[in-house]
């Protein structure tokens, strides 16, 4: 049996054999263990912290049937999608959150996030600019917001944006590659050095004559 499959063998056998364990909810009451769904609430938990974030989502969806439980486990079934990088799957997840839930910048954070690992990166852009605009001061937006740009080579746009980081954030750690990139992107090719052979310069055929110089 392999490790995680021992730590889950435990586990079932822990709360099968104890009727009173009572699990709190964020957000809710608390609830009997005896509670089918939130066992598989309780199971999502262990199979996150071996962690095996496809089983995870699975048992948190289950769990989700609960009206008790249904947001915590539905928002943390999105998370372990996007943690096993399912971007599909959190993506399907995390957009439905948002129609309930227009206004949480949270999810609009994962959301542009999933959208440019998922290569759609008009929409994380799109997503990380109205994210900007509502809240100008978080790093991490706007660190993620031109690096989509960059990747959408949008690079005098970019240069404006890491400005904004290099004076709100100095200390950023990604300021110093950006900039090499930002840099390479816009800097024209430079003139042939002088003395330098041109690559283009095609070799001739050199005529093997008679090597008589013609005035």
């Amino acid at each position: 049996m392999s490790r995680s499959a021992a730590l889950i063998a435990i586990f079932l056998l822990g709360f099968a054999s104890c009727s009173t364990t009572q699990f709190l909810v964020p957000g809710a009451k608390k609830v009997a263990i005896g509670n089918i769904y939130v066992e598989y609430y309780n199971i999502a938990e262990e199979y996150a912290k071996i962690p095996n974030y496809t089983k995870a989502a699975e048992f948190y969806l289950k769990a989700a049937s609960n009206k008790q439980i249904s947001n915590a486990a539905y928002f943390k079934a999105g998370r372990s999608y996007a943690l096993a990088k399912n971007w599909e799957k959190a993506l399907e997840v995390y957009s439905e959150i948002q129609r309930h839930d227009k206004d949480n910048l949270s999810v609009k954070e994962s959301l542009a996030y999933i959208y440019a690992m998922s290569n759609d990166f008009e929409k994380a852009e799109r997503l990380y600019l109205e994210l900007i605009t509502t809240n100008p001061n978080v790093a991490q937006t706007l660190v993620n917001y031109t690096i989509v740009l960059v990747t959408l080579e949008k690079y005098e746009e970019a240069a404006k944006q890491l400005e904004v980081i290099k004076e709100k954030f100095p200390d950023e750690e990604k300021i110093s590659s950006l900039e090499e990139k930002i840099k390479a992107a816009l800097t024209p090719p430079t003139n042939q050095s002088e003395g330098q052979i041109p690559p283009e310069l095609q070799q001739p055929e050199f005529d093997s004559g008679s090597g008589k110089v013609v005035p």
